[in-house]
């Protein structure tokens, strides 16, 4: 091996204090939000589980629709994150306003769209996730009242995600955790009518979703004005459109993520589709793995979003080779989490399980099912989550927003959907077998993604936005 190959090694493994400081200071709220957020995940479950597998099915059914609209906002919202977290590193604040404005622009006429369809396509968007019945039914009524919540969710993904890019990571833990605090509270007063509130079931959780939404976004916009924080638009940053060229070079690079998160979000919803057409129990399975899988994967995804900011802050300072390096360094420490994540998720997934089938109604099927899942999602974690780090906090940050849509989505059509079509329809594998299915995209995109890696044409510093080529 070349001297100059050891010396590059050394450096991805040993990380100086200071980037490790860093990279504590920014992955760690997001970790401890994301750790509160799994934890009151799996409460919320356990609480609608207690009223049997048709409410539980329910709300996971019908939540796939506000997962759709999520996955859409987090596309405006991370493409817009590139050019705010590069523009931090150059110090360039008016530029940060301006492309806040414009993600305003489209996550707010996003939150439009999927409310006026939840009003006024209810059963029919049901019908997709959900064969006539008791769960269909209740479902229609949850997806009623939490689309109320999408005007909150637009206008604060866009202040939250600002205030992670731009160096207070806390600020939105505190917003996220409150909210969090809000939605368990209210969940059990309204789903179990304790306290002297009404027992209102589904519609009750839906309704804590929406309240819980609101405390969310007045703390993130609060303390975006009371403090002064260079996200802090005037009335004049919001109504005056930057130039054509500006939001020509915007667009080129978020839409991609935008298209990429929907395909995305349409095709795991496929899946969703195919799920449905199995018992309520084996729909509750993967809604309890779900659940689950969020609670152990925090420290993973809080890092996603950390190299994220990392390597968008030095492309912004005009080191490409400190954004290569830090990319380097996180996919190594990736890889070492995820085989720990695993191995933890595999040997505790008993003792979870137990948890839920002490507290909540569900059936012994649903719980026999939830445990082969697990088992077979914990053995895939390191390729898993080594692919969302790759595409999320790398690729995309690097603004090679083109070739990330055609890697996540791509893998999604043209594997993913194809592979769990023939299980379920084809050989007609159990649910827990049509789950497996969904790997095979994941093993895709790692034969794809790790070649654009290493030809470093990921870099691009999108700072001079605007200016004429």
């Amino acid at each position: 091996m070349k001297a100059s190959t050891k010396q590059y090694l050394r450096r991805i493994f040993h990380w100086e204090k200071d980037f490790s400081s860093l990279f504590v200071r920014i992955a760690l709220p997001i970790a401890i939000q994301n750790l509160v957020a799994a934890s009151a995940h799996i409460v919320d479950g356990l609480m609608i589980a207690g009223l049997g597998d048709a409410h539980y099915a329910a709300v996971a059914q019908a939540g796939r629709y506000s997962f759709l609209f999520q996955l859409f906002m987090f596309g405006a919202a991370s493409g817009s994150s590139i050019f705010i977290a590069q523009f931090f590193g150059s110090k360039n604040g008016d530029g940060i306003r301006k492309i806040m404005s414009l993600c305003l622009r489209i996550t707010l006429s996003l939150a439009l769209l999927f409310m006026v369809g939840a009003l006024t396509l209810t059963g029919p968007i049901m019908d997709i996730f959900l064969a006539p019945g008791e769960s269909h039914d209740l479902g229609m009524d949850y997806i009623k009242y939490v689309c109320l919540s999408y005007a909150f969710n637009a206008i604060d993904v866009v202040f939250s995600n600002t205030l992670r890019a731009t160096g207070k990571p806390k600020v939105a833990m505190l917003s996220g955790i409150a909210s969090i605090l809000t939605n368990t509270l209210l969940n059990y007063c309204l789903i179990y009518g304790r306290f002297g509130f009404p027992m209102l079931g589904v519609k009750g959780a839906a309704i804590a979703t929406v309240a819980a939404a609101l405390v969310s976004v007045c703390i993130n916009v609060g303390y975006t004005y009371f403090a002064r924080q260079v996200g802090a638009m005037k009335i004049r940053d919001v109504l005056h459109l930057p130039s054509r060229t500006f939001i020509r070079d915007y667009f080129k690079k978020v839409i991609p993520v935008v298209i990429n998160e929907g395909l995305w979000s349409l095709g795991v919803t496929v899946y969703s589709i195919f799920y449905g057409r199995y018992s309520d129990a084996g729909i509750s399975a993967i809604g309890v793995y779900n659940n689950i899988d969020q609670l152990m994967t925090v420290l993973v995804f809080g890092a996603v979003n950390a190299t994220s900011i990392l390597i968008g802050n030095a492309i912004g300072e005009g080191d490409r080779e400190k954004a290569r390096l830090t990319a380097f360094r996180m996919l190594f420490a990736i890889e070492v989490l995820s085989v720990c994540t695993g191995t933890l998720l595999i040997c505790l997934r008993a003792p979870l399980l137990r948890m839920y089938g002490a507290i909540s109604a569900l059936s012994k099927e649903a719980l026999e099912t939830a445990s082969v899942i697990t088992l077979m999602a914990g053995c895939v974690m390191p390729l898993r989550h080594f692919n969302s780090l790759n595409i999320v906090g790398v690729l995309r940050a690097g603004g090679d927003t083109v070739f990330s849509m055609l890697l996540d989505a791509g893998s999604v059509w043209l594997v993913g959907v194809p592979a769990v079509a023939v299980a379920a329809l084809v050989f007609h594998l159990p649910i827990e077998g049509v789950y497996a299915a969904t790997f095979l995209d994941e093993l895709f995109k790692m034969l794809c993604g790790v070649p654009r890696f290493l030809s470093g044409k990921w870099i691009h510093n999108l700072t001079k936005i605007g200016e004429e080529k």
